[in-house]
């Protein structure tokens, strides 16, 4: 299953429309903006979208909205971990090629039921639609047969241990768009009925949206659950523009802006995103293929200095692709740690047998009568003399600094140990050039993870590759049991560490800045950024 990037595109804004009560008749335009600290809604805001279907939606600031508004069959929780939302149980079928799921007693916010039909429109409107961004999660759904009005069963093409973990889509109303062509389904006024805890009392298309809380939620909600407004705005300087000038109570900011942000008017949540760094190996390199050497750079590399210095303390230490608190990670699974003898004793232990200058090596000792100590002394020598004329080639996109901090913390860490290496800064082109033609030794690089919980991509693009991983990696996709998924991968974990397959640095921390009239906890992740905003309450009230 290829990895896949959910509604990638940036956070963006414009003019916001504050202040006006959800009751007022007053139409929003008449009314005198006013700053969100003397508001009574918690304010957001969004790119102005192309559609708010939250099947064909692209734009991600426009996702994290509908994600109030909608809710899908399961959903990912701060730890990236898939629960269940609509679905009250779920039973996989032994073979792992169909699940059956029982639907909770959810209504649509025109009062109607949500029901097993709306869950096959759904699917079917997304299958056929090839640039939702959802489509990659239902290409291994076969067939969907709807049982009564709250059953439904999926079949699959294809046993995949984490069939689950693709049902995150929204579902959509299908008496809503069943009877509008394709290409209307796009309105906003075809879209105005959602499930989830948010419904929408007020849309305008150039000012916003004014979203009132679901009495009729299926789910319990807190008892001072707010009002929400969402305005419309330009671009992502604008946004953070708002929230500094508090206009705006909650934004998912970048890093560069983050430090904008340390007054006292703001709260700062961190949390673990979906930005992998990594560095991969050239197996071209006769070195590189030695399991030891490997290991020797992996001893010899002072993650917790790249975590402080080439990330300032932004990112998660991990030793596996996958989010730190995921079920799937096995935190008992420790690295190879930083340990500047441990490097040196593995670089003495590097057998190049295979190559061509130990080869005459222990040519000219079998012809001199040497003894087998002597050929081993004289073998060592010769590697030890070789790693000394190595001069390793590490390559870096010029355009991201805290890979460029990182690989010359790498280069430092191999002088230490005695191996010379050159840092190489490419453009995007170069970069990607040097990568398929293997024009490198090692590679400071970075991966978005899938919210599936399916590391196997990044595996197979680390260079790494031999019949047991291999064989791991297959029996992991196919595996349909819980506990059988997380033993085998412990295995993987374990097997990637021992072999020194590639070296997992760090997770990029992503931001949400909170307007300190705001009180209460919101738990993001990447996949729902407003996560727990039903938590949060007004100070000022």
């Amino acid at each position: 299953m290829k990895s896949m990037k959910v509604l990638t595109m940036i956070l963006t804004i414009s003019l916001i429309v504050t202040g006006c009560n959800i009751n007022q008749k007053t139409s929003t335009s008449d009314q005198v903006a006013q700053s969100a600290i003397n508001s009574e809604l918690i304010h957001l805001t969004m790119v102005k979208p192309k559609t708010i279907n939250p099947i064909l939606n692209k734009d991600k600031s426009v996702g994290y909205v509908t994600n109030l508004i909608y809710d899908g069959l399961f959903t990912i929780d701060e730890n990236y971990d898939v629960v269940p939302q609509l679905v009250e149980k779920y039973n996989v079928s032994s073979d792992g090629m169909s699940v059956n799921l029982k639907l909770k007693d959810a209504k649509w916010h025109d009062g109607t039921s949500v029901t097993a039909s709306d869950v096959e429109y759904t699917i079917g409107l997304i299958q056929k639609n090839s640039d939702s961004p959802y489509n990659v999660f239902t290409q291994n759904i076969s067939s969907v047969s709807v049982n009564g009005t709250n059953e439904v069963n999926l079949k699959f093409k294809d046993a995949y241990a984490f069939s689950i973990d693709t049902l995150i889509f929204p579902i959509v109303c299908k008496n809503q768009l069943n009877s509008f062509a394709e290409k209307d389904i796009t309105e906003y006024k075809k879209n105005l009925v959602g499930n989830g805890p948010y419904k929408i009392a007020k849309y305008e298309e150039r000012k916003g949206i004014i979203l009132e809380v679901n009495k009729d939620y299926y789910d319990q909600l807190p008892e001072n659950i707010k009002d929400i407004q969402v305005g419309v705005v330009p671009d992502e300087e604008s946004q953070v523009s708002l929230v500094m000038a508090l206009e705006s109570d909650l934004a998912n900011v970048s890093l560069d802006d983050l430090s904008k942000f340390y007054e006292k008017e703001f709260n700062i949540t961190n949390y673990e995103g979906r930005e992998y760094e990594y560095l991969i190996f050239n197996y071209n390199n006769k070195f590189l293929k030695d399991v030891n050497f490997r290991k020797a750079i992996a001893h010899s590399i002072n993650k917790q200095k790249i975590q402080e210095e080439g990330y300032m303390d932004k990112a998660t230490l991990v030793n596996f692709p996958l989010n730190s608190n995921s079920k799937y990670y096995d935190k008992s699974i420790k690295p190879l740690e930083y340990n500047k003898e441990q490097a040196k004793k593995y670089l003495e232990k590097v057998n190049l047998s295979s190559s061509e200058e130990v080869k005459k090596v222990n040519k000219n000792s079998s012809s001199s009568n040497s003894s087998s100590n002597e050929k081993i002394d004289n073998q060592k020598e010769t590697i030890k003399k070789m790693i000394l004329d190595l001069n390793l080639k590490i390559i870096v996109n010029k355009n991201n600094n805290e890979r460029i901090k990182s690989a010359y913390i790498i280069c430092e860490n191999l002088k230490e140990i005695g191996i010379k290496s050159t840092v190489q800064e490419l453009d995007d082109k170069e970069m990607d050039k040097a990568l398929s033609s293997k024009d490198y030794d090692l590679a400071c690089v970075g991966w978005e993870l899938s919210l599936i919980p399916d590391a196997s991509q990044i595996i197979e693009n680390s260079g790494y590759n031999d019949e047991k991983l291999t064989n791991y990696m297959t029996s992991l996709t196919k595996s349909t049991s819980q506990s059988n998924k997380q033993e085998i991968y412990k295995s993987i974990q374990k097997y990637v560490r021992d072999n020194a397959a590639f070296i997992s640095l760090v997770i990029k921390d992503d931001y949400i800045v909170k307007n300190r009239r705001l009180d209460g906890k919101i738990t993001p992740n990447d996949f729902d950024v407003y996560d727990g905003i039903a938590n949060l309450n007004i100070k000022n009230e």
